[in-house]
């Protein structure tokens, strides 16, 4: 069987699997985060595993990303079945604000796997390599 590599752009971001168990999902400049939005990457993500939970590396750009209010009230998790297409995620955040943001938004929405947050996309992929 050969594995399919297959990207998605989404208005937001562009959704690549890179092999069996990585996707990357890079956020595009100058984008603003919103619930249909972010219901637009999960389902790229999903479409993408093709069954096979992933290890994702979620990367922003360098530049300060704008938010939607009501995208940092929702629970994007609670509604779609993450867990069976991703085993961990890696949030490389480009710069602090970024950084500050996530932390604040997972402080009211833990993520439902193994996540964790970093300045850098070095670290993020160091981190995810172990999971």
């Amino acid at each position: 069987m050969t594995l399919q590599l297959s990207r998605i752009d989404t208005p937001i971001a562009t959704v690549q699997r890179i092999a069996e168990d990585m996707t990357e999902v890079r956020l595009k400049p100058g984008c603003t985060l919103t619930v249909p939005g972010i219901a637009g990457i999960l389902a790229a993500r999903q479409e993408v595993a093709v069954g096979v939970p992933q290890r994702v590396l979620f990367v922003f750009p360098e530049e300060e990303v704008d938010f939607d209010m009501s995208m940092i009230t929702k629970d994007h998790y609670a509604t779609v079945p993450a867990g069976e297409f991703t085993r961990a995620v890696a949030w490389a955040m480009g710069n602090p604000h970024n950084e500050r943001f996530c932390q604040l938004y997972f402080a009211y929405f833990p993520s439902p796997m193994p996540s964790a947050i970093f300045l850098t996309e070095e670290e993020a992929r160091t981190w995810l390599d172990g999971q």
